[in-house]
């Protein structure tokens, strides 16, 4: 049996289309000149990494209001990985609720940070061993 290893986070964000906003790749990456200060999207920015190769993240946006089986257990591998989220999530005692994830193959983001906007909020939660 193969294992993985993954960076998770977890976060509230206002709305929808500032969580999309904050993760997806920006298309002028891409068609623009190469600069120093040109990131592939704003959560590559947040954890200070130029590029990633997308097909090793994973995220998402969730209704807060549901618990975090019905939120996550969509998503891949998540029987495995998710009741040691779970864990993790109740020893950080959050004062937000939760409505987004994002998890990433561990190789991919070297130095992995929460993220502390004034209206959302990323909890890098810590890495995660699980089957695939």
């Amino acid at each position: 049996m193969d294992k993985e290893i993954s960076h998770f986070w977890l976060g509230y964000f206002k709305n929808e289309e500032d969580f999309y906003d904050f993760v997806e790749e920006d298309e002028s990456y891409y068609m623009e000149e190469e600069t120093d200060d040109q990131y592939v999207s704003k959560f590559a920015e947040s954890q200070n990494i130029k590029w990633f190769d997308d097909d090793f993240i994973e995220y998402g946006f969730e209704d807060e209001r549901l618990g975090l089986y019905e939120k996550f257990s969509e998503y891949s591998y998540a029987d495995e990985w998710l009741p040691i989220l779970e864990q993790k999530l109740n020893e950080m005692s959050l004062d937000t609720p939760v409505n987004a994830i994002i998890f990433a193959s561990r190789f991919v983001i070297p130095n992995p940070v929460s993220v502390d906007g004034e209206e959302n909020k990323l909890y890098y939660v810590g890495e995660i061993e699980f089957a695939v």
